[in-house]
């Protein structure tokens, strides 16, 4: 599913027009969609539309129209003069008067007409401002936001909640809290980045009449992942294969403490598909490690205090050559000289990476460099706060070109966990992950998600691939678990017993 820009979708607009698609079908076919999405709802026939002067005001008298000849009762407001709207919208008020009249009101500025008519209406439908909007909202349009939303009615914005910025997560201002938001054609950013998300309710679609070579003209901003996707690029399984066949994964990771951080970690790859897994740790949580995971192979390093030095990289190098992937960093502290074992590991290492947690926290510019072509980063917000010297605040509302950014730079697939998890590539695409619910806000959970992907990579998925089928993977299996769980309740050792049953109706979706 495509993410789009404001300005892109006014370019199909621009361009859907001069390839002979009138302007009115197009507004037709998004206030049907809006009124249609109304009538799936049962909360009663009483309906207040609140239209702007520009083209989401037009969606919006459309839907009442189309409500109006459906039964329902409907009072509908514009904030302009019919005579200020713009030509399109000003055709559909026109088309309501006549068919319907008196159901269309101009709003005096005291708003007064409009706050009667929401005391007893079923649904609002915000049809004010959609995707234009970069500056606060003031004047009779903060009013009437102000207005809906004190209402005791279920609110439904039409594409975008008005006083939401298209394209980033931010607020600007006030905005409408919306139930229902129906989309127009593609998300925009503010859909799925936290904070507007909020704002957006249940988001369902409309198709407007794009046609496939008009679409072809745009190149998204970013693309959710679908479920259909997924069964298609997991690694292949040969019938004759064995555990060579499925690959190698070394797990570096754990410390005095932290032997949990690698358990869960080299669990995941395994049940991800890998073939063999050895946990390289410190020699002194390798019998925990060992008792509590009996079906990967330890190797307990020299260390310090419970902790990999740089005097534990020569016993690993001959276990180097021979992984298929190295997943490095779950609970390795930051103690001593750990970072520097971290950065000597790196620069040794051909084969693909997946670096989190710790070995996040030991990156330096030129270790980081080396890991250009070959590396998976997987930090959330805080560790990429550091990684870009950035405020870790304002990461959620620009996910997207965040990821973008920093994935170009440094050559790398960068994961960057969060709502939704955004994933960039060398190229520049951005895929956003749909999966997962706060049942992964726990400590660990990371952790299996480094396994999974590791497994993966291990089992033949590129690194692109690997990165989004572990992030859809792991939330996938949150989402399985919550249908007969609390989500507070899941912890990581659920995720990973859960994984082979969510796995399971992945590959036969």
């Amino acid at each position: 599913m495509n993410v789009v820009s404001a300005a892109q979708i006014k370019a199909l607009d621009k361009a859907a027009v001069e390839a002979g698609i009138p302007a009115g079908d197009l507004m037709e076919n998004a206030g049907r969609g809006v009124a249609e999405a109304v009538m799936r709802r049962s909360h009663g026939k009483n309906s207040v539309v609140i239209a702007g002067k520009g083209g989401n005001g037009g969606d919006a008298l459309v839907a009442a129209r189309v409500l109006s000849e459906r039964g329902y009762r409907v009072r509908a407001f514009t904030l302009s003069a019919i005579d200020a709207l713009i030509p399109t919208t000003r055709e559909k008020a026109k088309l309501l008067n006549e068919r319907f009249p008196g159901r269309l009101s101009v709003l005096d500025d005291d708003l007064d007409e409009l706050n009667q008519a929401l005391v007893t209406a079923d649904y609002a439908i915000d049809g004010l401002l959609g995707i234009g909007v970069d500056r606060p909202l003031s004047g009779k349009y903060l009013e009437a936001v102000r207005a809906i939303n004190a209402a005791d009615l279920f609110r439904v914005a039409v594409d975008l909640p008005s006083g939401l910025s298209s394209d980033s997560g931010g607020i600007i201002g006030e905005a409408i809290n919306a139930d229902l938001t129906v989309c127009m054609a593609a998300y925009k950013p503010a859909h799925l980045l936290y904070p507007s998300r909020s704002y957006c309710g249940e988001v369902v679609f409309v198709q407007v009449g794009y046609t496939d070579d008009l679409w072809k003209t745009v190149t998204p901003i970013a693309c959710v992942v679908e479920k259909s996707w997924i069964a298609d690029h997991l690694p292949a399984r040969r019938p004759d294969g064995h555990k060579g066949t499925f690959g190698r994964a070394l797990v570096v990771a754990g410390s005095l403490g932290m032997s949990g951080a690698a358990i869960l970690t080299a669990a995941g790859a395994l049940r991800a598909g890998a073939g063999l897994v050895t946990i390289a740790c410190p020699r002194s949580i390798q019998a925990i490690i060992a008792t509590a995971l009996p079906e990967a192979i330890t190797i307990g390093l020299p260390e310090r205090e419970g902790h990999l030095t740089q005097d534990s990289l020569a016993p690993l190098r001959d276990h180097l050559v021979r992984a298929d992937v190295l997943a490095l960093g779950p609970g390795l502290a930051r103690a001593g000289d750990t970072g520097a074992f971290v950065c000597a590991l790196i620069a040794e290492v051909k084969s693909p990476l997946v670096i989190d947690a710790d070995g996040l926290f030991a990156l330096d510019h030129e270790t980081l460099t080396l890991t250009a072509g070959h590396a998976i980063l997987t930090p959330h917000p805080g560790e990429m706060s550091r990684l870009i010297e950035r405020p870790a605040g304002e990461i959620d509302a620009e996910r997207i070109e965040i990821a973008r950014a920093f994935a170009r730079e440094h050559n790398a697939v960068l994961l960057l966990k969060g709502s939704p998890t955004a994933i960039g590539t060398p190229k520049g695409d951005v895929f956003l992950n749909p999966t997962g619910n706060t049942g992964l806000a726990t400590g660990g959970s990371g952790d299996v998600l480094t396994g999974i992907i590791a497994g993966l990579l291990a089992g033949g998925a590129p690194m692109r691939d690997a990165a989004i089928l572990g992030a859809y993977m792991h939330g996938y299996t949150a989402d399985y678990l919550a249908r007969d769980h609390s989500e507070r309740s899941i912890i990581p050792s659920d995720l990973l017993e859960a994984l082979p049953q969510a796995i399971k109706e992945l590959e036969d979706a």
